[in-house]
């Protein structure tokens, strides 16, 4: 992380030394730089902490984030990274149980959109043909990612010949990990058993059960391939939601007034309008009132799912 930052840092510096960023003109934000050089937001806030160190950038009460300081061409001109000591990489299943545990890692921070092998390579400090050559391209990148989270988390285990009961614990259990992993679903994949066997598990799992139940094998692998995109769909609209209301990228500003409390009290004595909660209910839009209209939502559709595969089990 420490040589990102100093990266990230070189660059701002280089842009300055030549007259880009100029004394007085806002630094770009910490989301904007590490979207444009592909590193984690980390980074370009540890880098904005170093600039403030160096008396390169500094805080404007009232604006809206860091200036280039007036002394700031000097110091940028002179400025050099420390020199980068790339450290061995392991060779085999190793490196890549690294290298794909990184990965999931700057997913889980910033997104899937910006989590490539490049930034991998950053991440681990050694050079990218050494990353690409265990991992591949993003395409398998993305494969292995979801294979090893599904790795972690098996089958659950629960008593035998209660197909209702297995499916709904084998949904609840993939939905907690679309849910801790907001990109998963979107780099999941049911099809691809050379590169996922454990994905591709919880679906024969699935088949297992429902054949035990006595349905007919090409429907117990219809079913199963069902219930596991019933899930993988309430998980990317909740993954989609969970992006637009993402707050925009600001810097804080030490001025500005911070509200704990509403600034106006509610009338006492009147009743809500129609549709509207009572005082101490959770508002429409709020994340405890999301998480719950999820919830019932997603053991709603469970529950009718289900219901439709009993007339095609015994």
């Amino acid at each position: 992380m420490a040589q990102a930052a100093a990266s990230i840092v070189a660059e701002l510096c280089r842009r300055i030394a030549a007259g880009e960023l100029r004394p007085g003109e806002i630094v770009p934000s910490r989301r904007a730089v590490a979207r444009e050089l592909g590193l984690p937001v980390s980074a370009a806030a540890r880098a904005m902490a170093m600039m403030r160190q160096d008396g390169l950038v500094e805080d404007v009460a009232g604006g809206p984030g860091p200036v280039v300081t007036e002394q700031a061409p000097g110091i940028a001109a002179g400025w050099q990274p420390p020199a980068r000591r790339r450290r061995p990489a392991p060779g085999g299943a190793e490196f890549l149980a690294r290298a794909v545990r990184t990965a999931i890692e700057s997913a889980d921070a910033d997104g899937l959109a910006v989590t490539s092998v490049r930034r991998i390579a950053v991440e681990l400090d050694t050079d990218f043909a050494t990353v690409r050559k265990h991992v591949g391209d993003r395409a398998r990148l993305e494969i292995l990612m979801a294979d090893a989270v599904f790795a972690e988390h098996p089958p659950p285990r629960t008593p035998a010949g209660d197909w209702r009961a297995q499916l709904e614990a084998l949904c609840r259990a993939q939905l907690a990990m679309y849910r801790r992993h907001p990109w998963l679903a979107e780099a999941v994949s049911f099809r691809k058993p050379l590169l996922s066997p454990h994905v591709v598990g919880h679906t024969e799992w699935a088949v297992r059960v429902l054949a035990g139940a006595g349905a007919a094998p090409d429907t117990a692998r219809r079913l199963a391939a069902t219930t596991a995109n019933f899930v993988r769909g309430h998980a990317m609209r909740l993954a989609q939601e969970l992006h637009h209301d993402e707050p925009q990228d600001r810097e804080p500003q030490h001025d500005e007034p911070q509200h704990d409390e509403p600034q106006h009290d509610e009338p006492q004595g009147k009743e809500p309008r129609h549709g509207e909660p009572r005082h101490g209910e959770p508002r429409h839009g709020e994340p405890g009132a999301g998480v719950e209209r999820d919830a019932a939502l997603f053991e709603f559709g469970l529950r009718r799912l289900l219901d439709g595969y009993a007339r095609l089990v015994s």
